[in-house]
C-alpha cells in the first residue's frame, strides 16, 4: 500500500467517527457516527449545530452484544448526544433548545433506531439573520468500495484462505454480497473499515463482505458494511441485511453477522 493509500485510509477511518449500536444486542448492528450525525442534522435544517458527539450515556448502562463487533465500536446500549448550539436571537434560547432536542431524540428513533437516551445541547450562539442559520455542509461518507469487494479469512480467522478452500469463501462472500444488495434499503457496499491498516505493504484495501470461519460448515462469522435508503428506517434494512446473510449460508443458528451501517443517503 502505497503512503499516500495509506493517509486516506487513515483518515477515512477516523472520520467517521465511533461506531454507535442500533436497537438492541441481539439486533448486531451499528452506524457510524458521521452517518448518524448527518441523519439528525438533516431534522433540524434550519439550525447550526456543531461539535456534535455520541457516547454511552454512563458506566454500567451497556450490554453485551449478541454477535462480534465491528473492531472499537461501542456496546449496545443507551446513548447520550451533546452539541453546541446557534439559535435565532428573536426566539427564548430555552423554547429554542427544547424545540432542537425533541426533533433530534425524535429523528433517531423514527429514521435510524438510534437509543439516543438524552441530547445535551449548550447554545454559544445567537444568530440575527435567519440565513445564518445554515448548517454548514457535513462531510458525505466514504463512498469507496461500491462495488464487490469481499474477503474471506480461513477457518481459525487468521489468514488469508487460499486454494480451493479460498474459492469457497470467496463463493460463499459473493452469495452474500449479492443477497443484501437485494434487500429493501440497501443503495450499496460501502466498506470503512478493514485490515489495511495491519497490513499496510500488501494487504487488501477495505472489505464490504467479510467473513471469517467455514462458511461450508455453516459456521462463520460475517462483517457487512452498508450503503442505505432513507426510504427505510435504517434498523430495519439492517436487520434485513443481516437475515439475508444468514439466509444464505444455511445453518442461521451458528453463523452471526454484524451489519455496520456506512453512509445513510439522502433523497
Amino acid at each position: 500500500m502505497t503512503a499516500e493509500r495509506l493517509t486516506q485510509v487513515v483518515r477515512q477511518q477516523l472520520g467517521m467517527g465511533r461506531l454507535l449500536p442500533l436497537g438492541e444486542a441481539a439486533d448486531g448492528a451499528w452506524v457510524t457516527e458521521e452517518a448518524a450525525l448527518d441523519v439528525l442534522r438533516r431534522a433540524v435544517p434550519d439550525t447550526r449545530l456543531s461539535a456534535m458527539r455520541v457516547e454511552l450515556s454512563g458506566p454500567g448502562t451497556w450490554t453485551e452484544p449478541a454477535v462480534p463487533p465491528p473492531p472499537s465500536a461501542l456496546p449496545p446500549g443507551p446513548l447520550t448526544l451533546t452539541a453546541e448550539l446557534a439559535v435565532p436571537a428573536d426566539r427564548p434560547v430555552p423554547a429554542a433548545a427544547d424545540e432542537v432536542r425533541h426533533a433530534l431524540l425524535a429523528a433517531a428513533e423514527r429514521e435510524l433506531g438510534l437509543a439516543l437516551e438524552s441530547v445535551d445541547l449548550r447554545v454559544t450562539e445567537l444568530m440575527d439573520a435567519p440565513g445564518d442559520m445554515t448548517a454548514p455542509a457535513p462531510g458525505r461518507a466514504p463512498a469507496a468500495g461500491q462495488g464487490s469487494d469481499t474477503e474471506a479469512t480461513g477457518a481459525a480467522g487468521t489468514a488469508e484462505a487460499t486454494g480451493a478452500a479460498g474459492a469457497a469463501h470467496q463463493e460463499a462472500a459473493d452469495r452474500v454480497r449479492r443477497a443484501v444488495l437485494a434487500v429493501d434499503g440497501v443503495a450499496r457496499l460501502a466498506p470503512v473499515v478493514g485490515p489495511a491498516l495491519s497490513r499496510v505493504a500488501a494487504g487488501p484495501a477495505i472489505n464490504s463482505v467479510r467473513i471469517e470461519g467455514d462458511p461450508e460448515a455453516g459456521r462463520c462469522h460475517v462483517l457487512l458494511q452498508l450503503g442505505v435508503s432513507p426510504t427505510r428506517r435504517v434498523l430495519a434494512t439492517a436487520r434485513a441485511a443481516g437475515a439475508a446473510a444468514r439466509g444464505v449460508l444455511g445453518a442461521a443458528d451458528q453463523v452471526t453477522v454484524a451489519v455496520l451501517v456506512t453512509a445513510v443517503d439522502r433523497v
